[in-house]
C-alpha cells in the first residue's frame, strides 16, 4: 500500500476463511483506491493467507478480541501510514462494500463519524432474538448518551483520522462499538448514520456474538457513562 491513501479500509478477523475473500473482492469492486489492511488475530484457518491472496496486506494484532485488535491497528496505522479516512468493516461478508463511497463522501463533507445502520436485513441474516437485543442496545445508548441511534452495533463504520486518533477507547471484545459510539458523543463528534442493507452469513460462517454478549455491552454503555 501507498503510504499516503486518501481512505483506508480495514478488516478485523478471526478465523473468517470462508468469507475473508469476498469480503475483499466487494471492497476492491466498488472501492478500488481504497488501502485494505485485514487485521488478523492469528487466525489458524487460512484467514491471513486467502487475505493476502486477495489482494489485502495483513497486519497481525494480538488476540484478546475485536476492540484488542482494531486498537491495535489504529495505533500502527498512526505511526505508519498518511491518511484522511479509516473505514471499518466485519470480514464476514455481511456488509455491502458498496456503501464505503457514500460514507467517504459524507466524511468529506463534514461528517466526524458516519455509522452504517441496519436498515434492510436479509431474511436469515439476525435472529430475532439479535434484532430485539440490538433495539434495545441502541434505545439504551440514545438515553444514556443523548444523541438517537439506530444501530448501535453496527460493524460498518467511518472515520475522519484526526478524529479517531483522539478517542480514548478501552473495549476489548464485543463492545468495542459501543466504545466507538460513547467516544464520539463525549467528544461532540458530527455523527451521520446511513441505512444499509445486511446479508446472511455464506455457508460455513459461524457468528460469534452470543447473547452473553448483549449484556457485557449494556454494562459496558453504563458503565462508561457513570464511572470512567
Amino acid at each position: 500500500m501507498d503510504k499516503f491513501c486518501t481512505a483506508v479500509v480495514i478488516i478485523p478477523t478471526l478465523n473468517e476463511a470462508s468469507t475473508i475473500m469476498d469480503t475483499i473482492g466487494d471492497v476492491i469492486q466498488h472501492n478500488p483506491r481504497c488501502g485494505i489492511i485485514v487485521v488478523d488475530s492469528y487466525s489458524t484457518n487460512g484467514t491471513a493467507e486467502k487475505a493476502r491472496a486477495s489482494g489485502a496486506e495483513v497486519m497481525n494484532a494480538p488476540r484478546g478480541g475485536k476492540g484488542v485488535a482494531v486498537r491495535h491497528a489504529i495505533s500502527e496505522l498512526h505511526d505508519n501510514i498518511d491518511f484522511k479516512y479509516l473505514i471499518m468493516i466485519d470480514g464476514d461478508a455481511t456488509y455491502p462494500a458498496e456503501y464505503i463511497p457514500d460514507i467517504v463522501s459524507r466524511l468529506q463533507n463534514g461528517a466526524d463519524v458516519v455509522m452504517g445502520y441496519r436498515k434492510v436485513i436479509e431474511d436469515g441474516a439476525m435472529s430475532p432474538v439479535n434484532k430485539f437485543g440490538n433495539k434495545v442496545l441502541s434505545l439504551l445508548a440514545s438515553m444514556l448518551y443523548g444523541k438517537w441511534v439506530f444501530d448501535v452495533c453496527t460493524g460498518m463504520w467511518g472515520f475522519r483520522k484526526e478524529v479517531i486518533d483522539g478517542f480514548r477507547l478501552t473495549s476489548k471484545g464485543f463492545t468495542f462499538e459501543a466504545d466507538l459510539f460513547a467516544n464520539a458523543v463525549e467528544a461532540g463528534c458530527k455523527i451521520k448514520q446511513i441505512p444499509i442493507s445486511y446479508r446472511a452469513r455464506p455457508c460455513g460462517s459461524m457468528a460469534k456474538l452470543k447473547v452473553s454478549d448483549g449484556f457485557k455491552i449494556g454494562w459496558f454503555l453504563i458503565k462508561r457513562r457513570f464511572v470512567c
